[in-house]
Order: structure tokens, then C-alpha cells, then sequence
């Protein structure tokens, strides 16, 4: 194998799809919940708000940029990608007599699983196209805890075979916070539109309160 020096790539962005989404989420439910809790002391108190507690409340939500667009964001149109292109998944890590390799499923002889689906047995194919054999090392060791160089090797075996199956399970995440946001902010908007609805409500029914019988409002 012909080790190369990977050039140089540009500096990732600081936010990522994922926590960036959570962060939204996560500022969207604090302010609904302080906007439930202005609801409740409004109520408590006659209706009768202070402009600066209304602003304080919804400052979070004021403050926060525009919400995600519905389409994927770049990075993970980049991690979709590099999934399509790669050998279809899912992989599987044979650790065996000392023989550890990452192999596509697919190419695996004689396959038996358990109820769950979980692989048992197998055998390794007497010949391969490119792309089925993924990684391939000699272990001294036969099991895990005897050599700790050797366990790293299996460790890094192992996130090699789960990344499949790891990445759609994130990108599937991502997609749903992604939802949840958007889902949220809508509750967010028809909550402040009723809000507002109800204040012109009130203050019509007090400004007619205010007046003497009789008087033509």
C-alpha cells in the first residue's frame, strides 16, 4: 500500500448542521415556555403586561437568525456524497484468527443471522471486485484485551464498518430536527398571532369599558 500526504483542505465552517439545529430548537422552546409563562401572569394579573417583559421574553427569539431552509445544508449535501460514492454499505468487520478485515455485506458467502438480523456466520469470498475488502490488518492477538496497539487497530475497524449505518442514522437526525424547528417556529408565529389577537381583544373591550353609559364610543 502506497502511503500519499493528503494535500491541504480548506477549515471547515465553525457551525455544524446538527448542533446549529439543536441550538435553534432549543431557543424556540425557551421562548414558547416564556411566553407561557408571561400567558399565565397576564391572566393572573388582569391582562395588564409590561411592554419591557413582553420584549424580554420574545428577545431570544428576535435575536436568533433565520431559520434553516428546508433543503439540506452543505456539509450535509457533502456527507451524503461521499455515502453515495462509496461502496454500498452496510459493512461488516470479520475479526477472526488474528485475520481483521472490513468487508461490504454484500460480498460475504454463506451468511447466517440471528433473529435480530445480527450476522453469525459467514465466510469471506474466494474472490472480490474493488470496493468489497474495505480494510484489511494482521493481528498478533486473537482477542480483544491483549495487546493494546492491536485493540486500537480493531477500534478503528469497527467505526470503518458502522459509518454507513452511523451517518444515515445523523443525517436522518438532522432532517428531523430540521422538522422539529420549523414545526416549532410555526407553533411560535400562530401563538404570537393569537397573542395579538387577543390583545387588541381585550383592549377594545376596555376602552369600552372606560367609557360612561350611553356614550357613543
Amino acid at each position: 500500500m502506497t502511503n500519499t500526504t493528503p494535500s491541504a483542505q480548506p477549515a471547515e465552517p465553525v457551525t455544524h448542521p446538527l448542533t446549529d439545529t439543536a441550538r435553534r430548537y432549543a431557543v424556540a422552546q425557551r421562548v414558547l415556555a416564556s411566553v407561557a409563562r408571561l400567558a399565565q401572569n397576564a391572566a393572573d394579573e388582569d391582562f395588564l403586561l409590561a411592554p419591557e417583559e413582553v420584549d424580554a421574553a420574545l428577545e431570544p427569539f428576535t435575536a436568533l437568525e433565520a431559520a434553516p431552509a428546508a433543503a439540506p445544508g452543505l456539509r450535509e449535501q457533502e456527507i451524503r456524497a461521499r455515502l453515495d460514492e462509496a461502496s454500498e454499505g452496510p459493512w461488516f468487520v470479520s475479526d477472526c484468527e488474528g485475520r481483521l478485515q472490513v468487508w461490504r455485506e454484500g460480498a460475504l458467502e454463506h451468511v447466517v443471522r440471528d433473529a435480530s438480523g445480527t450476522i453469525t456466520g459467514w465466510s469471506t469470498p474466494f474472490s472480490w471486485k474493488p470496493g468489497d475488502l474495505l480494510h484489511e490488518a494482521d493481528l498478533e492477538t486473537w482477542d480483544e484485551g491483549e495487546d493494546p496497539q492491536e485493540d486500537l487497530e480493531r477500534a478503528n475497524a469497527s467505526l470503518m464498518g458502522n459509518a454507513p449505518e452511523d451517518l444515515e442514522y445523523l443525517l436522518g437526525e438532522t432532517a428531523l430536527l430540521r422538522r422539529l424547528l420549523a414545526e416549532t417556529i410555526d407553533a411560535y408565529n400562530a401563538l404570537a398571532g393569537r397573542k395579538q389577537r387577543t390583545e387588541e381583544t381585550l383592549h377594545q373591550l376596555q376602552t369600552k369599558a372606560s367609557h360612561v353609559p350611553g356614550e357613543v364610543i
